[in-house]
């Protein structure tokens, strides 16, 4: 199974002229659910990549006395081009699929673009494109249980914890997703598109030291998502990458007698995947 067979042909890219507060604008909106933009000239030829953490480090450098609004000013000044990344790792079409999950946990990417020899765009592949794939192609009793692989412990938030301590997590331990816990009896989940979700809309007058102050005493139980999908650990790997692309989801709690003992991710599915085709090439040799 090749990119070209999985891969996303209906993508949405910006150019390198345009506005980051018009890319802003289009990842935050809450139906589009993106993370990544491809950055193409107006011959579709791939030249960068634009993130939602590209423009969240951009807009964090603005003093805190401006008001959301003001901001999105700022932001229209500023070309795509100006804070892409313009060293994008691609794959072509008749990449086999094993491959270019080996560069997503090699190089931890949330997607890769998909090229034509002439470096024109042709679609992309995501996480979920993947363990689609690999859930259709493979034999899940193969696949490793979900307690072998794990994490423990987990970094967990209380429901009374603040939204602006929950995104400190976040971001000192580079995760996106936080089970909520009452005890050790799971009660949530909060990523960080809800963090997103739960900030002013950019049409806010409030100053940005006022959003600060209202994620500062927000408790996390406002914004959670409480009807958590979570696995018993005796479950297969295959069974968690079905559940995640179904859902479309990128974290599984783990539960067992009602008490949370680890956490499951999108990249911990496709490192089973992986491990267990590689092991079956090395029995069938």
């Amino acid at each position: 199974m090749d990119a070209k067979d999985v891969m996303r042909t209906a993508v949405t890219t910006v150019t390198p002229e345009t506005r980051v507060s018009t890319a802003h604008q289009w990842l935050t909106r809450r139906a589009a659910r993106m993370r990544h933009l491809p950055v193409v000239t107006d011959a579709g030829t791939l030249v960068g990549i634009l993130t939602d953490r590209d423009v969240r480090r951009t807009a964090a450098s603005d003093a805190p006395p401006m008001a959301e609004h003001e901001l999105l000013y700022l932001l229209d000044k500023l070309c795509v081009r100006d804070i892409m990344t313009p060293e994008v790792v691609t794959v072509q079409g008749t990449t086999p699929v094993a491959e270019a999950g080996q560069l997503f946990l090699q190089k931890k990417f949330g997607c890769l673009p998909v090229v034509r020899d002439n470096h024109t765009l042709e679609g992309i592949l995501i996480m979920t494109d993947l363990l689609r794939a690999y859930t259709a192609q493979s034999e899940a009793e193969r696949w490793v249980s979900v307690g072998s692989m794990m994490h423990t412990p987990v970094i967990t938030a209380m429901p009374t914890m603040s939204l602006a301590e929950v995104q400190r997590v976040m971001r000192d331990s580079n995760i996106r997703h936080v089970p909520v816990v009452s005890g050790q009896r799971l009660v949530g989940i909060i990523t960080d598109r809800d963090l997103r979700e739960a900030s002013p809309s950019p049409a806010t007058t409030l100053t940005r030291g006022e959003i600060a102050y209202q994620m500062e005493t927000t408790p996390v139980r406002t914004c959670m998502t409480t009807d958590v999908v979570w696995l018993a650990p005796g479950i297969t790997m295959a069974n968690a990458a079905r559940e995640l692309w179904q859902r479309a989801i990128g974290c599984l709690p783990i539960v067992e007698h009602g008490t949370l003992v680890g956490v499951v991710t999108d990249m911990d599915c496709l490192r089973a995947f992986l491990h267990t085709a590689h092991s079956a090439e090395s029995r069938e040799t």
